[in-house]
């Protein structure tokens, strides 16, 4: 972000200086135009009026005269400057990006949707000063919302916030179709590098859980006036250690200790997420109730058995 200059305090500085490192922070940014420069350059009040484009290209010279590397503007890229290289880049390397990669997925999935924004942003400023696009795209895919709209999911996290009815068009993942849908977000959730948006269908009268990217387009967004009792699953069960993490909002502590264990009641969104968190315990977790929901348990296990000894 720049800040308009005053005058008086341009006396005693040499403007080619001042109108290199902007010129130099604008490249950064995106390819300009000499007009595009120029414009900017008025904006900032770094540029007299009378001025000829023939300044810019100096400062042009200049920066490259320092070892920035600029592309010609010419018909091939819509006579825009490029920066393909500059000095001041961050050098890093194959090995520190795998290492970064490694480490990031060891914690990704158990940060919150507001921590995978921070980090997404993080890692594409990082991408942003780095000159080798090998190397940047590299960066860039380490994030795990790189095939997400993070504006889109801002904007639906809002909608939970403000628990907001949605009338939105979606494609569904097993028939392909297209249909609207009345949803009352609830919340965002990152589920195996996928993110989700848990509601209540007011149609289907049933919790829902929508992969975002198949959330086509919001028609509406309204307050979320319905009074009916929206369905969770709720499981009560016995955890001897509750590990690192620690219990999250939906999980309440029914009684117990340190050394016995404690009985837990959680209330989960549907049946899915509810079996994969009491899997994600392992053996320190003994479900007590409800009865149907301890078989599906025992299926689950049985399957991953005859998946792990095949």
């Amino acid at each position: 972000m720049f800040r308009v200059a005053k005058k008086n305090d341009l006396n005693q500085i040499s403007l080619t200086g001042v109108r290199s490192l902007v010129l130099l922070g604008l490249l950064i940014q995106k390819p300009h135009s000499l007009e595009e420069i120029r414009t900017k350059f008025l904006e900032y009040n770094i540029l007299e009026e009378s001025h000829s484009n023939d300044i810019l290209r100096i400062d042009l010279n200049t920066l490259r005269s320092i070892g920035c590397e600029i592309s010609r503007a010419d018909k091939k890229n819509n006579f825009k400057y490029r920066l393909l290289k500059h000095p001041f880049d961050l050098k890093i390397t194959d090995d520190e990006i795998s290492l970064l990669k490694r480490i990031y997925n060891k914690i990704k999935d158990n940060l919150s949707i507001e921590e995978l924004i921070k980090h997404d942003d993080l890692l594409k400023k990082i991408a942003e000063n780095v000159c080798n696009e090998e190397l940047k795209q590299k960066i860039y895919s380490i994030s795990p919302l790189k095939h997400f709209d993070t504006n889109k999911i801002i904007e639906l996290r809002e909608d939970c916030k403000n628990k907001r009815v949605l009338k939105l068009v979606y494609k569904t993942p097993v028939t392909n179709k297209v249909s609207e849908k009345e949803i009352s977000a609830d919340k965002i959730i990152f589920r195996n590098n996928k993110v989700y948006l848990l509601g209540f269908d007011l149609n289907l009268k049933e919790n829902v859980m929508l992969h975002i990217n198949r959330i086509r387009k919001i028609i509406s967004r309204s307050d979320d006036n319905n009074n009916e009792i929206k369905k969770f699953v709720t499981v009560k069960f016995k955890l001897k250690d509750f590990g690192t993490l620690g219990l999250n909002d939906n999980e309440n502590i029914l009684n117990g200790d340190l050394e016995n264990g404690f009985t837990i009641e959680g209330k989960y969104h549907n049946e899915f997420l509810a079996i994969q968190r009491i899997l994600s315990f392992g053996e320190n977790c003994t479900v007590i109730e409800p009865d149907n929901f301890k078989e599906k348990i025992i299926n689950s296990l049985k399957k991953m058995r005859e998946i792990y000894y095949e």
